[in-house]
């Protein structure tokens, strides 16, 4: 009974979180309707401002002595640079409510389909702002291909196998003084359709044995001892569940010391 009201915490939390991730699937509707009318609203007020700006160059000489007609057009010039602003502001709330919404959708393919994957990537980057290590300690080093591959997969579980490897790469590097992670993505050659996202840290190595014996000891299924996973740390568990994903989909992992390979 002890045990069981340990781990009543961790259940209540992992609880909570997912009702907090299947919640916003709704918010995010929610939001999108508001968003659209001020989407509109903004753009028939730069309409009017174009408009407002073409009569006061046209005429505005005609009714105005030139103290005013100096002063009304550094109005406009200011009105302008917020108008810019606020476009600048929404643009940005939208690309971020775009992120979020990809990554609490759900889809019943099973095929998968088409993906962009530099597109993705930098969705995922820009999800991982949201934690704060991340977006203000973390030295990220990204490169992209010229040429985005595009791969047809399930989108959705293929987001998840990147979300187990950045997790288990911020573990590593936390106490880092300057903490770095570097992704690349390596499209595939006439050779191989096969494309490689490499993901690098410079923090303290990956235990790749002790990972090896916990995928294993989770793929075996038939042994009845798991005593193994009450002692294992979260970066390294989302490794396990990322690797798992990753075989439902047809990717691979390999995991070396400080760095993470997934072969598309």
């Amino acid at each position: 009974m002890d045990e069981i009201n340990d781990k009543l915490p961790l259940l209540f939390k992992c609880f909570r979180d997912s009702l907090i991730g299947k919640n916003t699937r709704g918010i995010i509707h929610n939001i999108n309707s508001p968003l659209q009318v001020l989407s509109m609203q903004i753009e028939l007020l730069r309409m009017d401002y174009l408009n407002l700006k073409e009569e006061i160059m046209n005429h505005g000489a005609e009714v105005l002595n030139k103290d005013s007609l100096d002063k009304l057009s550094m109005l406009m010039e200011k009105s302008e640079g917020r108008l810019l602003q606020v476009e600048e502001v929404l643009q940005r709330i939208n690309a971020l409510i775009a992120v979020i919404a990809a990554r609490v959708s759900e889809t019943d393919e099973t095929g998968g389909a088409p993906v962009m994957l530099n597109q993705l990537l930098e969705e995922q980057v820009e999800f991982w702002k949201s934690d704060l290590f991340f977006k203000h300690k973390v030295s990220l080093s990204f490169k992209l291909s010229e040429l985005s591959p595009v791969i047809v997969i399930r989108e959705d579980i293929l987001r998840d196998v990147i979300d187990g490897i950045l997790f288990g790469c911020l573990e590593q590097i936390r106490e880092q003084a300057v903490p770095q992670i570097e992704i690349e993505c390596c499209p595939g050659n006439g050779k191989t359709g096969e494309h490689i996202v490499l993901f690098s840290h410079n923090g303290s190595p990956f235990p790749v044995a002790d990972i090896k014996k916990l995928i294993r000891r989770f793929l075996e299924k038939g042994g009845d001892d798991f005593t193994i996973f009450d002692k294992t740390s979260q970066g390294y568990f989302s490794l396990l569940i990322a690797y798992v994903s990753g075989k439902t989909i047809g990717c691979s992992i390999v995991i070396e010391e400080q760095k993470i390979t997934l072969n598309l």
